[in-house]
């Protein structure tokens, strides 16, 4: 994370186009130096935030433009992984906040921050708390223990701009958890579920069913869903998580071809770094 800035910017005085994995920086500030030098060289940038570009969840974001939940009341989101949750792990460059920045919230957090923005809008307010439940590794070289200096769990009460209230919680220490990347979004005429771990379903439930009828149902991913077809011409089949990255990759090169603005551009990746550093 720490060579992102210097990587960046030379490549950008340079004249290249720019593609940069999350977090785009450590802090705000020099995430914003980065999107304004971006402006300045004219040139194409993106962020690797690829989980927008899943099918089920571009689907999720036309519903909730054509207003299918009616108006929003909710925002529930959560990231939990277990990369990190044996203590026998040993020390890395995640744990040092030199190299790393945060813990938890940059390797996950980011990506919760970037959906809630994506389905719900920017964050105007929140309340959070940071934890670090693992104190200490053990440091390859030194076989010592070293200190963790960045945190393992985060929590937020969130509020967005447009009055919508949430929650986030993130975690690398989530026993059992390998992708839990899920949302839960609450509308006056229902709600909906998606689940990382099962990224080609999308759960929705239907207040006007009548009654004893009502529940969830689960809708699969398939041709009719934008940017499933080029990849299999049947329902049902499935894509991976790799397959998200050659959307993603896709939305940039064609960025590139016609000189559009390509999204997550770095002026997201600021507003993301912006929303970190308010933990």
């Amino acid at each position: 994370n720490h060579l992102h800035r210097e990587m960046v910017l030379a490549a950008l005085a340079a004249g290249k186009h720019v593609y940069c994995e999350k977090p785009l920086a450590l802090v705000a500030p020099e995430a914003a130096e980065m999107a304004a030098a971006a402006d300045r060289a004219g040139v194409t940038h993106l962020v690797g935030f690829n989980f927008p570009c899943n099918p089920i969840l571009q689907t999720v974001r036309e519903m909730l433009a054509a207003g299918e939940l009616g108006e929003l009341i909710g925002f529930r989101g959560r990231y939990l992984e277990d990369y990190l949750a044996d203590p026998a792990v040993p020390f890395s460059w995640r744990c040092e906040r030199r190299l790393a920045g945060p813990g938890a919230l940059a390797d996950l957090g980011s990506h919760l921050i970037n959906l809630g923005h994506v389905l719900v809008g920017d964050l105007a307010r929140l309340h959070a708390s940071l934890h670090t439940v693992i104190r200490e590794r053990i440091e390859p070289a030194t076989k010592k223990p070293r200190r963790v200096e960045n945190e393992d769990v985060a929590y937020a009460l969130v509020e967005f701009a447009n009055g919508v209230p949430g929650s986030f919680e993130i975690s690398r220490v989530a026993a059992g958890y390998k992708h839990g990347l899920a949302v839960r979004i609450f509308g006056t005429r229902g709600s909906l579920a998606y689940d990382q771990e099962r990224f080609n379903e999308l759960r929705v439930y239907r207040n006007e069913d009548p009654a004893g009828r009502r529940g969830f149902r689960t809708i699969l991913a398939g041709p009719e869903h934008t940017d499933y077809r080029p990849f299999c011409p049947a329902p049902g089949h499935g894509l991976g998580i790799n397959d998200l990255k050659v959307i993603e990759t896709r939305n940039l090169l064609r960025a590139v071809a016609t000189g559009q603005r390509a999204q997550p551009d770095f002026h997201e990746g600021a507003r993301v770094q912006y929303v970190m550093d308010m933990f």
